[in-house]
């Protein structure tokens, strides 16, 4: 585990609770090492890489936590409301957009 829960915190990140940060954390980190080839050879996490890890395990504890319906509308007897639907990025979107901003495009490529 490369970040600690008080590190999460003074990053200013609070959604995740202490017990259940190491696992998140954990499995953050097991993400970004199925895209980043080098991200185990660094020998010290910049700022910016400990902030993708806290992101991405916001990611995956939102996903994890949260009823991802939306109302779309309802009907009652002879009464019909129709609303339309937000369209928001999924979890593995979500990620991949941090990847992309917190990693280099040389250290996003993981090459053959």
């Amino acid at each position: 585990m490369s970040i600690t829960y008080i590190d999460y915190k003074n990053f200013g990140y609070e959604i995740i609770p202490e017990n259940e940060f190491a696992r998140y954390s954990d499995m953050a980190e097991k993400t970004i090492k199925r895209f980043i080839k080098a991200f185990t050879s660094f020998t010290k996490l910049t700022d910016d890489h400990k902030r993708c890890i806290c992101e991405i395990a916001d990611i995956l504890y939102s996903e994890h936590n949260q009823l991802n319906r939306q109302v779309a509308g309802f009907s009652n007897e002879n009464y019909r409301e129709q609303y339309c639907e937000k369209k928001s990025l999924s979890a593995s979107e979500q990620v991949w957009e941090r990847l992309r901003l917190y990693f280099t495009n040389q250290e996003l490529y993981r090459g053959v």
